[in-house]
């Protein structure tokens, strides 16, 4: 500085500062696939943005790359959303189904088929007693023609050649109880179990089914989210009902939705029941028993890319399951009425088909899949929205009401957020007001679709104030809801 000059900073001092960072957005449109296939690379995970990925590190053939191409195949998707597939190994060991195997079918018992025009077969499977009658052989030229007819008695279980020239019988199920395979004597026609055909009463090859063990759902959840975090979870595991239900019940407190398929359209009834009967609405359960045990799995990874497809920045953006197409998956015949009505009444969701469109019937197990995705993003987005408030200043934010006001703008900038996206819209509140002003409740419901509220400073505790807690801040939302179905009443006059 020159000599008799009198620096600037006497007088006026500027600082350069940067504003503090905030939190990102959860990623709950994020899909965790627990794969218990072996990697082809020592790698510990993978994130994955296209199917390739996970082709690369598991081989076209594996299950873990059908699912992974399950999740990028539909138009709308998970990366719609924002999201990516975490890609996790873990140890956990695959529980098996039970199996009852054939004697080998040769000429001599083709020829003795060709005879039978009104064969029967008992058997019961997982516990449920089954009597197919007047089968019709006549016609049947291979093993593989007598599987197509078994095929199309409505068994639950799936039927295939093995070895060439044996039937295979397995069941949907899983697990040393669940899942079980018993021949008897048919009451009527001609029993085709008996020894001069299939010999299934007596010389069947029955393997058990086996439960699951290992690492367990939840332990493996519970090391992905110090990585990274996900909202969905899928796994190429078969489980047992037990494991399942486990799984269902130990994610219910967590901030992730499972999605599982049971194989088996009588498990609604069992599984479906049981997760509806524990509360457990943040697992979304599918029956699909139409291509076998990996059919179903990409049935449910592709059920899944669909659902966390949403983005949630948009206008009128959140879906609905109901009717959606599973693009690459077949609908489900073996469907019909009565497990429609199975699976409307346990929250199960089907894939069947309606006069040529294949589609999601999509049901309400204490919810619908799109209030589960909708909720978790929202609770997830005011975690970020109250944090960031909070970090995002040089300052402090002060215990005024000016301060409250503040930190509930943040809040309710979430719920205008999520009237935009159509996850919720003004309508009547049809039960007690649960908090605030009875007369602010109710307009601030019917006008803008939410209410917020909290305390005033005043009445706060002065222990809570001493800790610096800010007043809880209590939220209403009326859900946007969806149309399913629609009846319509015509009045005609002539």
């Amino acid at each position: 500085m020159a000599t008799g000059q009198i620096a600037l900073s006497n007088t006026i001092n500027v600082t350069l500062g940067k504003a503090p960072s905030g939190l990102g957005e959860y990623s709950t449109n994020s899909i965790v696939l627990l794969t218990n296939e072996q990697p082809l690379s020592a790698e510990p995970y993978i994130w994955a943005v296209n199917a390739q990925d996970a082709v690369n590190e598991y081989g076209s053939n594996s299950l873990t790359a059908k699912m992974a191409r399950a999740l990028f195949t539909p138009a709308f998707n998970l990366r719609t959303g924002g999201g990516q597939v975490l890609i996790y190994p873990f140890s956990g060991v695959n529980a098996t189904a039970c199996k009852a195997v054939t004697i080998a079918i040769t000429d001599t018992i083709l020829t003795a088929l060709k005879l039978v025009t009104t064969g029967s077969l008992k058997i019961t499977l997982d516990g449920t007693a089954y009597e197919v009658t007047n089968m019709d052989f006549t016609a049947v030229k291979t093993v593989e023609d007598i599987v197509k007819i078994l095929n199309a008695q409505g068994l639950d279980c799936d039927i295939t050649v093995v070895d060439t020239n044996k039937i295979q019988f397995q069941s949907r199920k899983y697990g040393a109880t669940d899942s079980t395979i018993v021949f008897s004597a048919a009451s009527t026609g001609t029993d085709i179990g008996g020894s001069s055909y299939l010999d299934t009463i007596t010389n069947a090859t029955i393997t058990a089914g086996t439960n699951s063990s290992g690492k367990t759902v939840a332990e493996a959840i519970a090391e992905v989210d110090e990585i990274a975090y996900v909202g969905g979870v899928l796994t190429t595991q078969y489980c047992e009902n037990a494991a399942v239900l486990a799984n269902a019940t130990a994610l219910q407190a967590l901030d992730h939705i499972y999605f599982e398929v049971t194989q088996s359209l009588k498990n609604i009834s069992v599984l479906g029941a049981n997760i509806k009967a524990a509360a457990d609405i943040k697992t979304r359960p599918m029956a699909y028993s139409y291509t076998g045990a990996e059919g179903a799995k990409c049935a449910i990874a592709t059920y899944a890319t669909i659902a966390c497809s949403t983005n949630y920045s948009g206008n009128s953006t959140v879906l609905t399951m109901n009717l959606k197409e599973l693009t690459g998956i077949l609908p489900d015949l073996n469907l019909n009425q009565t497990y429609y009505t199975q699976a409307k009444q346990n929250g199960v969701d089907i894939y069947g088909n309606t006069e040529g469109l294949s589609c999601v019937y999509s049901f309400d197990n204490g919810a619908y899949t799109d209030e589960v995705t909708g909720e978790l993003w929202l609770k997830k987005a005011l975690e970020v929205s109250g944090f960031n408030y909070l970090r995002k200043t040089n300052t402090k934010i002060p215990q005024t009401e000016a301060g409250m006001t503040g930190l509930k703008n943040a809040y309710e900038s979430r719920l205008v957020q999520a009237v935009r996206n159509g996850l919720v819209a003004p309508g009547a509140w049809n039960d007690s007001i649960p908090f605030g002003n009875p007369e602010d409740f109710l307009r601030n419901i019917e006008e803008k679709g939410y209410y917020i509220y909290s305390l005033p400073i005043a009445q706060q505790q002065q222990a809570e104030r001493e800790q610096r807690i800010a007043p809880v801040v209590q939220i209403a939302i009326k859900l946007a809801g969806a149309f399913h179905s629609s009846n319509v009443i015509v009045n005609v006059q002539r």
